[in-house]
């Protein structure tokens, strides 16, 4: 109930008051479920009335796509590797300004590469957000803020290429842990590509996180419905046997009063 506040609290703020009552759904028109997904975990979701199952519903992933009916995020510390997957849809883009990067490397890279890298001023990169072939949404950097999909990639000459080939090679022959199986595919497929930038295939880390719903329970409304008052029963209609006792005992009892009265008139 207070998730649903809250949010409901936040679109009211954005919206212009007439729009509500097509915009925000009240807690009252919510219905409860207990749902088991693929992953052993329960959750509790919530749908809009008691004839709209679990199963039925679309929920969003992290970038407000819409996933499969049936499917919904746990995220989870022992989740597999993200997939690569390839981009089918360019869309929106957007600029991130970023400040200077510090003099010393943080994350173990030798200063001397550290030196080329780093930036000591502000820097501003542009970021398109692109769909994968799994539906997903992610983001990807351009090569330049002046960059456009309809450009195509930028690719590495084929004397560098076989340069970074060959080195690369080197380095997992005498560093065979440093990277993974899936990293080392990943950079062997650019590599064949004439190192493309933006390269195009994006690991989908929603991917990771995405699973069906195996089993539901109800659990009922949001706002508990007020209970309906009883109607009375209508009585049982009496049985052929049980009428024919009901008319002796009456028969019975008549006549004993017109004998009764017959005493008194004598």
């Amino acid at each position: 109930m207070r998730e649903v506040e809250e949010a409901n609290a936040k679109l009211r703020e954005r919206l212009p008051s007439a729009i509500w009552p097509l915009m925000v759904t009240e807690a009252e028109q919510y219905y409860r479920w207990r749902v088991q997904l693929d992953c052993g975990c329960i959750e509790e979701v919530l749908t809009l009335g008691e004839e709209r199952l679990p199963s039925e519903r679309q929920w969003r992933g992290p970038e407000h796509e819409w996933l499969q009916r049936g499917q919904t995020l746990c995220v989870h510390d022992d989740a597999p590797p993200a997939p690569y997957r390839d981009i089918v849809e360019w869309g929106e883009r957007r600029e991130v300004t970023f400040p200077a990067d510090p003099v010393e490397p943080d994350d173990g890279m030798d200063p001397q590469t550290w030196a080329v890298l780093r930036h000591d001023e502000p820097y501003t990169r542009a970021f398109w957000k692109v769909t994968l072939t799994c539906g997903h949404i992610t983001d990807t950097l351009a090569p330049d803020l002046g960059w456009k999909p309809e450009d195509g990639p930028r690719l590495c000459s084929v004397k560098r290429v076989a340069e970074m080939t060959k080195e690369c090679e080197e380095y997992w022959a005498s560093h065979p842990t440093e990277q993974t199986p899936r990293e080392r595919e990943h950079m062997r497929r650019m590599l064949s590509q004439r190192w493309p930038s933006p390269q195009p295939e994006c690991l989908c880390y929603t991917c990771s996180f995405v699973h069906w719903i195996v089993a539901y329970q109800r659990v009922g409304w949001l706002v508990p419905r007020k209970a309906a008052p009883k109607q009375q029963q209508s009585p049982k209609p009496s049985s052929r046997a049980a009428l024919k006792r009901r008319l002796q005992q009456a028969e019975a009892e008549a006549e004993r009063l017109r004998n009764q009265l017959a005493d008194l008139d004598q």
